[in-house]
């Protein structure tokens, strides 16, 4: 393929930073089109009034428009940046719908592009945001409306008004409504994709990912954070003996009452079967041993609905600068085994071959 279609299909292709939530990963594929259709529009816009129109002033407007556009869309790609971009990509769109009409002086055909506003600002910013900027933007329509009244000999003002507002309104509320709803489906979709649907705790996609993010804030602020493994001893007597619905029962048993003694910053996951995952953010090799100890505790003194008495093994470590994540979990992995091994019902720290209840 030639370098410049080369070129051009990267400017298309959206950040795979993105790729991960499929709402955000629509939001920027909206907006990476929207800031390069309008750095055209705007561009051939400068060059028509410069050229044909010899109106320099406003041209020089428009690009220095272009240039902020071209700004925004580096921002975007080279920093992940939604927000940002996303309000200058609908504030410069706003403007130039509103240029139109101005222009038009009084004819009512740019009225009918209105409804661009909002067909690209719910997407772009979610109907609470997007329905504050509509608002503004119907201000501004009336306000334009208002001076057209005023200064310019229109024929049926009252009938044009009226027009104007029904298209805003219901146009508005429709797109409004679809994208409420759209989203709704989404999050649910994003949320299912998430979660483990038994325990309603994170899944197993989810922890490697906040595991990843916790790395990296560990290498940005030099801080530790520690991890524990849990694992239900002899889960499996429990499902051959008690059957599947009482292992069910015990393992969203036993992610409640996990969840009761966490942080709202820790992030607690079902890693597999009846292994559980705890990443505890800023905290210490002892304080996630004194975490452990008092975990045993819990569940060594709760009794499970129609299995009674339930254990747990614990393996647990801290991660900190210059640690390796490979090594890192493996050796969690080997901690927890070494408890397993050497009774169950305990918990045992990576670097200490004597485990501890």
């Amino acid at each position: 393929m030639p370098m410049p279609l080369q070129s051009l299909k990267r400017l298309l292709e959206t950040p795979q930073r993105f790729a991960r939530d499929p709402l955000l990963f629509r939001r920027a594929q909206l907006l990476n089109f929207t800031l390069l259709a309008l750095i055209a529009v705007m561009t051939i816009a400068a060059l028509f009034n410069l050229i044909v129109l010899g109106n320099s002033t406003l041209a020089r407007i428009q690009l220095a428009m272009v240039a902020t556009i071209l700004l925004a869309l580096w921002h975007f790609r080279r920093r992940a940046s939604l927000q940002g971009p996303a309000w200058l990509a609908s504030s410069c769109a706003g403007a130039m719908l509103l240029y139109l009409i101005i222009q038009a002086k009084g004819d009512s055909t740019p009225y009918l592009m209105l409804l661009l506003y909002p067909l690209f600002a719910y997407p772009l910013h979610g109907p609470r945001a997007a329905t504050l900027a509509y608002l503004v933007f119907v201000a501004a329509v009336l306000a334009v409306f208002a001076y057209d009244w005023l200064h310019w000999d229109v024929l049926n003002p009252a009938r044009k008004l009226f027009n104007t507002l029904v298209t805003l309104v219901v146009g508005g509320g429709i797109i409004y409504y679809y994208e409420h709803t759209r989203e709704e489906t989404l999050n649910r979709i994003r949320i299912l994709s998430m979660t483990d649907p038994l325990t309603g705790l994170w899944n197993r996609t989810m922890f490697d990912e906040m595991l990843a993010r916790e790395i990296a804030k560990t290498g940005r602020h030099q801080r530790c954070f520690s991890l524990i493994l849990l694992d239900l001893d002899h889960f499996k007597r429990i499902n051959d003996t008690l059957g599947h619905d009482v292992g069910d029962a015990v393992l969203h048993e036993f992610a409640r009452l996990l969840a009761t003694r966490t942080r709202a910053s820790d992030s607690l996951a079902r890693w597999g079967g009846e292994e559980f995952a705890l990443i505890l953010p800023d905290t210490s090799r002892r304080q996630a041993e004194q975490l452990a100890r008092d975990l045993l505790g819990t569940v060594r003194a709760h009794r499970f609905p129609r299995a009674g008495r339930v254990t747990a093994s614990l393996g647990v470590g801290t991660f900190c600068p210059g640690n390796d994540r490979a090594t890192f979990f493996r050796a969690i992995d080997q901690a927890l085994y070494r408890a397993k091994r050497q009774g169950r019902d305990r918990y045992a720290m990576t670097e200490d071959d004597q485990a501890a209840d």
